[in-house]
């Protein structure tokens, strides 16, 4: 288990573990001519700079999985944090999983000071999450993409961080990168816009030390209990035959599906949307050459769910491939949607954690099932032959759709 600080010192700190164990911090940090900048400049590399100290990460070793533990960071010089409680997830191929995901969320602030990008839902999202997390229902929470919001103004970035803590620091946090993070003109990133604010990703890395293989590779795959999750940046290069589309290949090809028979397949650009754009949107939501080249990976390898976010509410489709419905779900005496030994993938947007809410048409493509645009995130239990999914409001604790995929194990 890795733990990510930010401080003003420079000098190695240490984590505290487990009654007697420790690790000493890897120091890291970022420089302003390190940001990205194009004419006009950056907010990143001008008047959005902001010193962001010191990022100290430590990994904690000899952990048992689903296990409590406590924690404390710091050292004797500037002093140690209070008792941490935290909770390791479960080992990958164990049966059962309880896990959050969403994306697009940011931050707001809790008093009435301004700032240049405040996302209104964060707050309700984030003290939902935390009640959940408190009452030991999360093993886990993913963020995919649209991590800050920070676009350049790097002081948001802390503000976020302290935004996040009563649930980052107490259960893993993972995440994706989206294009509020890495894009920028000129530095390499599929799509050629300033949505980073010249931040390049850089923030991102030394904030967010995924498993990844290098710097600006922003992808991975983790198991915890019953799931296999591939987790992919949909701002790097993508085409066939790129290192990212050779990574994909190579690792859904490999997934023992007795030992973790759910595939979950997380990104931040949705394949299917109802709604292609907004008027903060320089191109479409959808992007027909990520879908030409992704998505036949996705029925080869039996994908079970594919999640996203960047739009920004919430959207489940059918078992779907090509634009074409290929399973439909049968509806339970509960009214409840199920979903059993799928022909193809589900995809659910779930970018309604925090950004102003895009509309949800009435009337779209057959493949579009539910559409919601109320804030919350996604709840999903898996074991090994059934996977539960929620979508919470976060203000009310509503489950405001939900739906079930179940299936014999495969192989």
């Amino acid at each position: 288990m890795r733990v990510t600080w930010v401080s003003g010192d420079k000098m190695p700190q240490q984590v505290r573990y487990d009654n007697g164990r420790s690790q000493t911090s890897e120091v890291t940090t970022f420089t302003q001519d390190q940001m990205c900048s194009s004419i006009p400049k950056s907010p990143a590399i001008d008047f959005g700079w902001h010193d962001p100290g010191y990022a100290h990460s430590a990994v904690m070793t000899g952990l048992n999985p689903s296990t409590t533990y406590t924690y404390t960071l710091g050292s004797d010089s500037i002093g140690w944090s209070s008792n941490i409680t935290f909770k390791t997830a479960p080992a990958g191929g164990s049966d059962e999983l309880r896990f959050i995901i969403f994306g697009d969320m940011g931050k707001a602030p809790r008093d009435n000071s301004i700032e240049h990008y405040i996302q209104p839902g964060s707050l309700s999202v984030v003290d939902a999450m935390e009640r959940e997390v408190s009452a030991g229902k999360v093993d886990s929470v993913f963020h995919i993409g649209d991590i800050s919001y920070a676009t350049g103004f790097l002081v948001e970035w802390d503000y976020f961080l302290h935004l996040i803590t009563p649930v980052a620091s107490r259960v893993s946090y993972m995440t994706a990168i989206g294009n509020h993070e890495r894009d920028y003109i000129g530095t390499g990133s599929v799509y050629k816009t300033p949505d980073s604010g010249g931040e390049c990703g850089i923030p991102y890395e030394t904030y967010f030390q995924m498993p990844t293989q290098a710097k600006d590779k922003p992808w991975y795959s983790i198991e915890q209990g019953s799931v296999h999750f591939t987790v992919i940046s949909t701002e790097n290069d993508f085409f066939v035959n790129s290192e990212q589309y050779e990574w994909m290949k190579r690792d859904m090809g490999a997934i023992d599906r007795e030992r973790t028979p759910w595939l979950i397949f997380a990104g931040h650009r949705p394949m299917y949307s109802s709604i292609s754009s907004n008027e903060t949107q320089l191109i479409e939501s959808v992007d027909n050459n990520f879908v030409d080249a992704i998505e036949p990976l996705l029925l080869e390898n039996k994908v079970d769910i594919a999640l996203w976010g960047h739009v920004h509410k919430y959207e489940r489709t059918c078992a779907v491939y090509g634009n074409q419905c290929k399973a439909m779900p049968v509806k339970g005496g509960n009214g409840e949607d199920t979903y059993n030994n799928n022909s193809a993938p589900v995809h659910v947007i779930i970018g309604m954690a925090g950004y102003s809410l895009d509309p949800s048409p009435s009337i779209a493509e057959k493949w579009s099932l539910v559409r919601i645009s109320e804030y919350g995130y996604a709840r999903l239990h898996a074991t090994k032959k059934d996977l539960k999914f929620e979508f919470v409001n976060a203000a009310t604790g509503i489950v405001r759709d939900s739906f079930r995929i179940t299936k014999d194990i495969r192989k």
